[in-house]
């Protein structure tokens, strides 16, 4: 049967349809899970792991708010006022609860962090509880600044320690998971379409192949140079092929971009931010409770540290190494690595933020680097009052600090949110030229095949009229 030309003519032409479909079909799968990668990313896992860095900051706030409350004792006018931290507090609250939610929608399933979720929203109502508790004995006792009550100190204790031992770390920890969800989700995406390529790359070099067979088969035979109809189907295969494949490709590229320099970047800074406002409220803390002033002192090190980590023992080493970043920046000391024994600038505002921000953004990290060597130089001053026993001025240092609007924090924080604006910009823009390079081919993919089916049909069917 195949030894007839007719017949040879339509088992290369059946191979043709065969590889164009076969084209199409693993085309089409590629693309919808490269699209439903950016969308997972986009538009629901990725913004989702963001609201969670929230989580750590509201509570964080919310026991720094408590901490000040009891610091300002009976003169509600010191810093911004009572009114104000009673408002942030309860603002900081009803973010803790959103972030919950969203914690709670991404971690769907998963068991433990489930739990965890629940361990944090029952922990939460025992800390208000405790920290009402320790407002109303304070106010009782009609305590003037700075001499807290001992039982609203006492019940204080309770309630920023269930905070730090038991809520924060969780809140943490579930803002790593969400990212560790996001990464995973990413790199399984990523890899279904590195496969999905392979097929699309092979597939379309059967189809050029057999395309080119069907022409040769044809011109030997029918002792024709060209067939035109084959010659175009032929071009236009190999331009579905490579068309798809860079279009894959660069979307893959602005999805990675997406996460490293956005998201990620975005997580980070966020991070940065959290850390920051616990450690802030360390130095609340250090001024109301004699007993563990210490041991504040030393914690506002280590926080500072993950912040913007310098090689420092102590506090005051660190003052000093903090300040030389943001007067050597954007070169940042330790980096030329000619000290064996200085690791870098490490730490979320560190090497790797610079290494995360885009050209020509590198103004919005030195201002806060210039901001936060700021809040080094108020934590000196507060320390060296409250040294040399003038606690009034020490607090006064603090409610600075802590003034909403002028606060050497407010200026820290809002320098903050530009950077990370910055790169929530850059997700959201990576995702979007993610979306444009798949965009065309929604049409262009079926339309080219149908263009190839045709063409085929075109190119054969003449010389298959030639044997009726």
């Amino acid at each position: 049967m195949l030894r007839t030309t007719p017949a040879r003519v339509w088992l290369l032409s059946l191979l043709c349809v065969a590889t164009i479909v076969g084209l199409f079909g693993s085309a089409s799968l590629t693309l919808d899970r490269a699209r439903d990668g950016l969308h997972v990313l986009g538009r629901d896992a990725g913004p989702q792991a963001m609201a969670t860095t929230e989580l750590y900051l509201a509570l964080a706030d919310m026991d720094a708010r408590v901490a000040d409350l009891l610091l300002m004792g009976t003169d509600h006018d010191l810093g911004s006022g009572r009114e104000e931290a009673v408002t942030g507090y309860e603002h900081s609250r009803g973010r803790a609860n959103e972030a919950l939610l969203q914690a709670a929608s991404l971690t769907e399933g998963d068991t433990v962090e489930e739990r965890n979720v629940q361990a944090v929203l029952d922990g939460i109502g025992t800390y208000e509880g405790l920290a009402a508790e320790a407002r109303l004995l304070n106010d009782e006792a009609a305590a003037p600044p700075g001499e807290v009550d001992p039982g609203a100190l006492e019940t204080y204790r309770q309630a920023t320690r269930l905070m730090h031992t038991e809520l924060l770390p969780k809140a943490f920890n579930l803002g790593l998971d969400s990212s560790a969800i996001v990464r995973a989700n990413h790199d399984e995406g990523r890899s279904s379409v590195a496969l999905g390529l392979v097929w699309v790359g092979g597939v379309g070099a059967a189809t050029v192949a057999s395309l080119i067979a069907l022409q040769l088969y044809l011109r030997v035979r029918f002792r024709r140079r060209f067939n035109a109809p084959l010659l175009a189907a032929t071009l236009v295969a190999a331009a579905l092929t490579i068309g798809v494949t860079v279009a894959l490709d660069t979307s893959g590229g602005h999805q990675s971009e997406a996460k490293d320099e956005g998201l990620d970047a975005a997580m980070a800074s966020a991070r940065a931010g959290a850390i920051t406002t616990d450690a802030q409220a360390d130095q609340s803390r250090y001024l109301i409770d004699d007993v563990f002033a210490d041991n504040y002192q030393q914690v506002y090190l280590e926080r500072s540290q993950q912040v913007l980590f310098r090689p420092a023992s102590t506090l005051d080493e660190y003052y000093e190494r903090v300040a030389e970043v943001p007067e050597t920046f954007p070169v940042l000391p330790g980096s030329d690595g000619s000290d064996p024994d200085d690791p870098g600038t490490l730490g979320y505002l560190g090497q790797s933020a610079q290494t995360a921000l885009a050209t020509g953004r590198e103004d919005a990290l030195a201002e806060v680097l210039s901001a936060y060597n700021a809040l080094q130089v108020e934590d000196r001053a507060l320390r060296a009052a409250a040294e040399e026993g003038d606690l009034d001025t020490a607090i006064d240092v603090r409610m600075g600090v802590a003034h909403a609007e002028e606060g050497a924090f407010a200026a820290y924080r809002d320098a903050l949110d530009a950077l990370i604006d910055l790169h929530r910009e850059e997700f959201t823009a990576g995702i979007d030229r993610g979306d444009a390079a798949l965009e065309p081919w929604t049409r262009a993919l079926p339309v080219g095949t149908l263009l190839l089916l045709a063409l085929v049909v075109v190119g054969v069917r003449p010389r298959l009229a030639e044997y009726r």
